[in-house]
């Protein structure tokens, strides 16, 4: 998907905010829906500068509770169940895939973050926007 598709997708849900730099990136942007927040990028290796990157973060650092609005991966809301639920319906291989390395997975805590990587590239780790402006 190119920038252009991308940014217009995501526009059809709340206001993109395409001013911002990542260093090793081609092109990034993000916005914020309710309390999550979506970064997308293309890193230097991604093939024809298309999304390769998406990083989907609650704005609450330590979330105690489930997000207002659902990210759903298949049939399973990802901020919507405590971290040991969720690795109780996820496939093992989707649990390495959603889950970080460290997550503790008999945890009560909702997962804070999740990235997903079409690209072969470095993952990157975008800076936090300022989410008011």
């Amino acid at each position: 998907m190119s920038e252009r598709a991308a940014q217009w997708t995501a526009s059809t849900l709340a206001d993109v905010r395409a001013d911002g730099w990542m260093c090793g990136t081609q092109w990034d942007f993000f916005f914020l829906y309710h309390d999550v927040l979506v970064m997308a990028y293309a890193c230097t290796a991604c093939p024809e500068q298309a999304l390769g990157h998406l990083r989907v973060e609650r704005t609450e650092r330590v979330p105690v509770r489930a997000a207002d609005v659902p990210v759903a991966f298949g049939d399973v809301d990802l901020f919507g169940y405590p971290i040991n639920e969720l690795s109780e319906v996820l496939d093992p291989s989707d649990r390495k895939l959603l889950l970080p390395a460290s997550a503790n997975l008999q945890s009560t805590n909702y997962l804070s973050a999740v990235s997903f990587d079409a690209c072969d590239g470095e993952r990157r780790t975008p800076p936090h926007p300022t989410y008011g402006n």
